[in-house]
Formats: structure tokens, sequence, C-alpha cells
């Protein structure tokens, strides 16, 4: 696991907000630590991305969440 090699993702104001792993590290990192989803997760990730592709223009990107939330906190 050494050689892992993150890409970090940031919002529009330069903050860190996510963090990509390429999957052959995730692959690694999964194999060495012996993680595996359980299975009411990969059923809610499933109902998550058939949600998502019958009806992708109900979702929002991460910042304009951030903006509608903090507008709500006003």
């Amino acid at each position: 696991m050494e050689n892992i090699h993150p890409q970090y993702t940031f919002d529009n104001a330069g903050n860190p907000v996510g963090v990509f792993l390429p999957i052959d590290d995730w692959n690694a990192i999964t194999e060495e630590l012996h993680l595996d989803l359980p299975e009411w997760q990969k059923r809610l990730l499933d109902e998550r991305v058939e949600a998502y592709r019958k009806n992708p223009e109900a979702m929002i990107d991460w910042d304009s969440f951030v903006a509608e939330e903090l507008s709500d906190d006003e």
C-alpha cells in the first residue's frame, strides 16, 4: 500500500471536499484490510444508482447543495 495515488476534489472556493482513489489503489487497500460492503449497503447503493438513472435532473451538485443549505440557515 505504499504507492497510493489520491486525487483531491475542491469546491469553488478551493477547499478540499473529497478524495478520489484510482480503482487499483482502492482494491489494494480493501484487499489488505479485508473490507467488504455489507449486503444492506450494496442494496442501498444499487437503489441510489437506479434513482439517479431514472431521474438525473433531480440531483444537484455539491456547491449548489451547500449554497442552498447555507441560505436556509439565514
